[in-house]
C-alpha cells in the first residue's frame, strides 16, 4: 500500500508540474523588470565594482577620401585617451560605413604600432617594417595619417618615426629627407 501510495503521489508531482514552464513559448522578446537583473549588469559602473566607469570620447583618425587627400574620421576611443589608443584605428582601416562614403587607408592592415607617446610636442611613433615597404608616395600619405592624427591629439610641433626603434626619415615630395616630420611637409596632402 506504500508502494502505491508513493507512486500515487510521485503521478501527482509529476501531473502538477507538467502545467510548469520554465522557457518561455512565445517568439517575442519579453520585457523583465531591472530589478531581476543579475549581477548588477545595468549599473553605470563595471561589474563587481563600486566605482570603475567606462567613458568613451570622440578623437579624430584621419583616414583617405576619393582624392588621396587626408580627412579626418571620428572614432569613439575610451577615456582618457593616449596617442597609442588612438593610432591603433589606422591600421585598422575605416569601418564599413566609411568604406561606402569612399573613404581609405594606405597604412597595411598588418602595419603594428608598437609605441606612441607624446614628448614636447613631438610624436614619436614606432610600427612595424610594413610602412618602409610601401611605395613613396603611399608612404607619404601613410605617414600624414600617422602625422595628422598625432597633431589633433596634441602633437603640433610633428612625429618622428621609428621603424623597430631604428629611425626612420620621410623623403619628401622635393626630395628632401626629413626624420621630424612637421605638418607644414605635409600639408598638400591633407583636405583643408
Amino acid at each position: 500500500m506504500t508502494r502505491r501510495r508513493h507512486f500515487g503521489a510521485i503521478g501527482l508531482c509529476a501531473l502538477v508540474l507538467s502545467g510548469c514552464n520554465l522557457v518561455s513559448t512565445s517568439s517575442a522578446p519579453t520585457l523583465i523588470n531591472s530589478n531581476n537583473v543579475p549581477l548588477g549588469l545595468l549599473a553605470p559602473t563595471i561589474p563587481f565594482s563600486d566605482f570603475a566607469r567606462v567613458l568613451f570620447v570622440t578623437r579624430d583618425v584621419y583616414m583617405v577620401n576619393k582624392s588621396e587627400l587626408v580627412v579626418p574620421e571620428p572614432q569613439l576611443v575610451t577615456s582618457p585617451p593616449s596617442l597609442f589608443d588612438v593610432l591603433y584605428y589606422i591600421p585598422v582601416g575605416p569601418t564599413t560605413s566609411e568604406q561606402l562614403r569612399g573613404i581609405s587607408s594606405q597604412v597595411p592592415h598588418s602595419l603594428v604600432v608598437n609605441q606612441a607617446t607624446i614628448q614636447d610636442g613631438v610624436a614619436l611613433v614606432d610600427v612595424s617594417n610594413q610602412l618602409a615597404q610601401l611605395p613613396s608616395v603611399a608612404r607619404r600619405v601613410a605617414v600624414a595619417q600617422f602625422l595628422f592624427t598625432a597633431v589633433a591629439m596634441g602633437a603640433s610641433e610633428g612625429i618622428r618615426i621609428s621603424i623597430n626603434q631604428t629611425p626612420f626619415s620621410l623623403t619628401l615630395a622635393n626630395g628632401t629627407s626629413v626624420s621630424l616630420i612637421t605638418p607644414s611637409d605635409l600639408a598638400y596632402l591633407k583636405k583643408s
